[in-house]
């Protein structure tokens, strides 16, 4: 499948889903915002500056927002796609959704291009538009070494775009390296790592992304070829293939693994988005952080109970808490739940999973720092 068609085919084409993001507005599910009264919200830690010691030893993380994610251990770092324009909800069931400067700009500005310019790839869970639609601006204006990530769909989708169409080298598919847990009785498939540079390198893992409510799922399908433009409606966003990932930040040598994030933007049923048995634990390292999707969790069994369990972290991050169908709020203490998400339910399953270990529910804009 590739382009949906324009004009009245559009609104044709999909009309079931149409009608069921119809139902969706009418309930006021769109809009239903929750308070974020009683969830553990956090303005986070100070970011640790260049030459402090703890720059190059301490793994920083800072929350953008939806499902992005800036991983940094001194000069090296790892984006996980990030998305500001939050257009209504009504505007994305039946107008046109764009990317918006300003709103990009308004938690981008001057003070995040060093940070961002040390960006050696940013990697995509699924093609969305609020995981990929403010990507192409963010990438020519923040990301100038940049590669980026994903599945055969978001790279086909990135091509319409006038910009990235130029250097296609600059988008990378791994679809088809991600590594997925074997029927039973069958051998392990081979793993393939991705080296993003000398000292970081991924893992992806083939996950899936939970239904909105009801079970339902909307924007689904994928790309085969490069579309001639950039999506100007959230229906023709398709999902492609979602995918999670295992990232290593190494050492001096290239090979020690200094630390080690597991991150996945959508809830998953098990096994699901789970890393290889070969790798963790039995290399000897486990992981460091879980960076965890909450909304969905509802939607899908034994999340975020089975990850977790199978990955052990040291700390779980939880995200795309918030609100994305509404501008973000210059003050945290405005913010406000997306939709359905019932965090606290999302908290009393994640917390025995956890055995003891910590979990930081950050603000958007929010830094944490890890050291072991």
């Amino acid at each position: 499948m590739n382009a949906p068609p324009r004009g009245p085919a559009l609104y044709r084409w999909a009309s079931r889903e149409r009608l069921l993001a119809l139902c969706f507005a009418a309930l006021g599910l769109g809009a239903c915002s929750g308070p974020i009264t009683g969830l553990p919200i956090e303005p986070g830690d100070a970011p640790i500056p260049p030459g402090d010691p703890a720059y190059a030893t301490t793994l920083q993380i800072r929350y953008l927002g939806a499902g992005g994610v800036l991983l940094k251990r001194g000069e090296d770092a790892l984006l996980a796609a990030p998305f500001f324009s939050n257009p209504s909800m009504l505007r994305v069931a039946f107008g046109e959704v764009r990317w918006r400067k300003e709103e990009v700009d308004r938690f981008l500005g001057p003070k995040d291009r060093d940070d961002l310019a040390a960006v050696s790839g940013v990697i995509v869970g699924h093609a969305h538009y609020d995981h990929l639609m403010d990507l192409p601006y963010i990438k020519q204006t923040y990301l100038p070494k940049a590669k980026i990530y994903g599945s055969d769909t978001a790279r086909n989708t990135l091509l319409g775009d006038e910009t990235l169409k130029k250097k296609p080298e600059d988008l990378v598919s791994v679809e088809h390296q991600a590594w997925a847990a074997p029927p039973a009785g069958q051998p392990e498939p081979v793993v393939v790592w991705t080296q993003v540079n000398e000292r970081i390198r991924f893992l992806a893992l083939k996950s899936e992304h939970a239904p909105i409510f009801l079970g339902i799922k909307f924007f689904e399908g994928h790309y085969r070829e490069p579309l001639p433009v950039i999506p100007t409606s959230a229906w023709a966003w398709r999902e492609g293939e979602t995918l999670a990932y295992l990232i290593d930040f190494l050492g001096p040598d290239g090979k020690t693994v200094e630390f080690r994030v597991h991150y996945q933007d959508t809830a998953s049923n098990p096994p699901l988005g789970f890393p290889p048995p070969s790798v963790v634990p039995p290399d000897g390292r486990g992981v460091d952080v879980a960076i965890l999707c909450v909304p969905g969790h509802t939607q899908v069994k034994g999340y975020p109970a089975g990850i977790v369990e199978r990955l052990r972290p040291r700390l779980a991050v939880l995200i795309h808490w918030e609100d994305f169908f509404a501008p973000l709020p210059d003050d945290p203490r405005d913010l406000r739940t997306v939709a359905l998400l019932q965090g606290e339910r999302f908290i009393e399953a994640l917390k025995p999973a956890l055995n003891g270990a910590p979990y930081r529910m950050p603000a958007p804009g929010t830094w944490l720092r890890y050291a072991r």
